[in-house]
């Protein structure tokens, strides 16, 4: 019996299985955007228990201090400390160097996406966004 499974199906079960026991942090300021993202992880077969939110960047390093995170989802612009700002000081520490990133902006041309790129951040989600592109740039962050 061959068992066929859509794309979205094979992504999912990619994610989840990169994932293993650890949680996923969204970080940022805008609750419909988490939600939104929230939402997407669900349809992917993530545990909402296994979802962690941040509203800035300060928040979300205090909570990648105290929690080991299979995946980091993080806003460029938000207040008290920004995405890049964040991702600059997790990629100053050996511990933090290698969680998977996926960064969201607003803009694909900003100077902000640039500097990511420059500091080694591989996917990159523009706003805005539906779930096929959402699911293909976590995912992919683990192929």
């Amino acid at each position: 019996m061959e068992v066929k499974l859509e794309k979205n199906e094979l992504v999912a079960a990619v994610l989840n299985r990169s994932l293993g026991d650890k949680p996923i942090l969204i970080i940022d300021d805008e609750i419909q955007i988490q939600g939104l993202i929230s939402t997407y992880l669900q349809k992917a077969m993530v545990d909402p228990d296994q979802i962690v939110y941040a509203s800035n960047g300060r928040e979300g390093l205090l909570k990648i201090q105290n929690q080991e995170f299979g995946l980091i989802i993080v806003d460029v612009v938000m207040p008290k400390m920004s995405g890049l700002q964040l991702i600059k000081e997790l990629k100053s520490k050996a511990r933090f160097k290698n969680i998977p990133l996926v960064l969201i902006s607003g803009n694909l041309y900003s100077d902000d996406v640039k500097d990511a790129i420059m500091m080694g951040v591989k996917n990159i989600l523009v706003k805005p966004f539906n779930y096929d592109i959402f699911l293909e740039k976590v995912a992919t962050r683990f192929f």
